[in-house]
């Protein structure tokens, strides 16, 4: 078992700023985070990674966050990392899975970054924006930034943020880590993530 479903739990507790809701669990505390950041909307139809992360982000339109910390329109940065959970884990998963996702970013010259997220006893390496630009498709990005009403730049700085958790949390093993397991584990959050949406 990886640490996916934890690390996601405590990015979403984070953004309903630490309060226990009445739902217990993974996908209770989904469901809140989605279901607040929806602005009360009813996301009925919308389906796809696209569909999840324009639902997520529905309703986060009331204003302008420049300041990383700052909070504007029911947002905050906090949400921003959860709304892009299902993008890192779906570029995951077009990338072949974890293996396929770990040899792309080591041939992308983050190898000692990667070796630092999967190595339990290595403390996690920061990777750089503009890295994480080379890598992740600019539509993508684009519509949640323009959803989330805050600049590209600020998508990519929650990617660089998150994706180092992921892949710790994906390798509790380090490189010992199973990787059809850790797989799994993707498609099981990325489900929950649709079904909290559809």
């Amino acid at each position: 078992m990886t640490d996916l479903t934890n690390i996601v739990q405590i990015l979403a507790q984070q953004a309903l700023g630490g309060q226990q809701q009445s739902q217990s669990g993974l996908g209770g505390i989904l469901g809140s985070v989605l279901g607040g950041l929806g602005g009360g909307q009813q996301q009925q139809s919308q389906g796809g990674l696209g569909g999840v992360l324009g639902s997520v982000l529905g309703g986060l339109t009331g204003g302008q966050q420049q300041a990383p910390q700052g909070q504007a329109g029911g947002f905050n940065a906090s949400s921003l990392l959860v709304a892009v959970v299902p993008l890192v884990l779906g570029w995951i998963q077009q990338n072949g899975g974890l293996q396929g996702a770990l040899a792309k970013l080591q041939g992308s010259g983050l190898g000692d970054q990667v070796q630092s997220w999967v190595d339990p006893s290595q403390g996690n390496g920061q990777v750089d924006v503009q890295q994480i630009q080379s890598l992740f498709g600019g539509s993508q990005v684009e519509q949640v930034a323009q959803q989330a009403n805050v600049p590209t730049n600020e998508v990519y700085g929650a990617i660089s943020t998150v994706l180092p958790q992921i892949i710790d949390s994906l390798t509790p093993h380090g490189n010992d880590t199973d990787q059809n397991e850790a797989n799994d584990d993707i498609q099981n959050v990325m489900n929950m993530v649709s079904g909290f949406l559809k």
